[in-house]
């Protein structure tokens, strides 16, 4: 179990960063922007783990379904003989414990895959459309701050940063900007 937990993980951090890009591109796309040809492979490997971590809430669902898919199948089958358990899962009665879990592991996988995939392709889509639809609409209000290494500093609506970029709008302009991190800008201040 130890080794298939290990193939499970290993998978899964893939499947992971390939939604991550996904999430990104299907956003940023919406918005005018070739996230790919900003971002470094860091930035690839760790949007993942970002977009989870951006909130405790989505943090600790994540941790308690990675729990559940390890857990789970275990305990659902040491209650295989109830009644209860074969009414609500039909897995064939000649099957012992281990194959019982076995079922019950590729079951839940199986679910946590799809929700994920909902999961990121939904946050990246429809954050991506309400971010150009405000934006078409000229509903963007312009709280956060760039200060350029120059000493100017410009009121602006960040719509996202990397490791090397910013992506923002300007007052009065629909266009998103692009502007480099290191060199340009001295300092960034977000008001959510």
């Amino acid at each position: 179990m130890f080794q298939q937990s290990q193939g499970v993980l290993s998978i899964g951090y893939i499947y992971l960063v390939v939604l991550g890009i996904l999430n990104e591109s299907y956003f940023y796309n919406q918005i005018g922007i070739d996230i790919l040809k900003y971002s470094s492979i860091m930035d690839i490997l760790i949007s993942p783990i970002s977009k989870l971590a951006s909130s405790s809430i989505s943090l600790s669902v994540f941790f308690l379904i990675i729990a559940l898919i390890f857990l789970a199948p275990k305990l659902l089958a040491s209650h295989k003989d109830k009644k209860w358990f074969k009414k609500l899962i039909k897995i064939g009665a000649d099957k012992n414990v281990k194959e019982i879990e076995n079922v019950l592991f590729k079951m839940f996988l199986t679910i946590i895959t799809v929700a994920l995939l909902g999961f990121y392709l939904g946050t990246g889509l429809g954050g991506g459309y309400r971010v150009a639809k405000k934006i078409k609409n000229q509903e963007i209000t312009f709280l956060d701050e760039l200060t350029f290494m120059d000493g100017d500093a410009e009121k602006v609506e960040i719509l996202g940063k990397n490791s090397s970029y910013v992506f923002y709008l300007e007052q009065g302009n629909k266009t998103v900007k692009v502007t480099p991190i290191n060199g340009v800008i001295k300092s960034i201040v977000e008001k959510d």
